[in-house]
């Protein structure tokens, strides 16, 4: 009788834990936004216009949280973008090839 009360309760612990990870994911939406955004900053808007971006948008989404995402949408210079943690799994990506 034991087991069959703990393995709900178990099961029930990891999806609330799993909900919990989950809440600070961004959406596709607000990445895409952060992205134009961050091409803007950056002046590769007019180059980046017709090429595909979800690519990025799914490592935005995997990879970021809410606030750095936020942080960039936010940002009206290049200064304040670098301030986000947004940019910066891509400068480390960068600098190690």
């Amino acid at each position: 009788m034991k087991r069959f009360v703990r393995r709900p309760l178990a099961i029930a612990v990891m999806i609330t834990l799993g909900g919990l990870v989950a809440c600070d994911k961004p959406t596709a939406d607000d990445c895409r936004q952060a992205i134009r955004n961050m091409q803007v900053q950056l002046g590769t808007d007019t180059a980046a216009r017709n090429s595909d971006i979800e690519a990025e948008v799914r490592l935005c989404k995997g990879g970021s949280t809410k606030e750095s995402v936020a942080c960039a949408l936010k940002a009206t210079s290049l200064e304040q973008l670098k301030a986000c943690d947004f940019m910066a799994n891509k400068g480390a990506s960068k600098s190690s090839k």
